[in-house]
């Protein structure tokens, strides 16, 4: 019996050291947010499409970000960054406490996107290549 209690005891230790952030996209837009620590230091993002919602966590690494958690300052309080995903911010939250829930429109900004240029007619599409377009209409049999 003390063993399974000891072993419970290791798992609720285990959850209490993670922070965490709930984060919710509630703006039309596809939106990035950006966790940083309170020493300004990167510490994970998340691409969100509207209405989407993720929890970032100091238990997993988001990114591929090479972060030192041996800092002598501490994480907390966060910053969330929403960042538009074509150009520009959209808002950011500053003494965001570990464990809280943060939407991108509770946040101060501009709350607004640009969306991305069209294309204008005659320009080359990302995905066609000169090769592709010198095929079509030839007189080749």
């Amino acid at each position: 019996m003390k063993k399974y209690f000891f072993l419970i005891y290791l798992v609720y230790l285990s959850n209490i050291s993670a922070d965490s952030v709930t984060l919710f996209n509630d703006s039309p837009f596809d939106i990035v947010a950006i966790v940083q620590s309170a020493n300004g230091k990167v510490l994970g993002q998340e691409n969100l499409h509207p209405g989407e919602q993720s929890v970032w966590s100091t238990d997993y690494d988001v990114t591929n970000l090479d972060i030192d958690y041996t800092s002598s300052g501490s994480y907390t309080p966060y910053t969330v960054i929403w960042r538009c995903s074509y150009e520009g911010f959209y808002s950011v939250c500053t003494n965001v406490a570990s464990g809280a829930s943060v939407t991108a429109n509770s946040c101060q900004g501009p709350k607004y996107c640009k969306p991305k240029p069209k294309k204008k007619k005659g320009e080359q599409n990302d995905q066609e290549t000169s090769c592709y377009n010198c095929s079509k209409g030839s007189n080749l049999k």
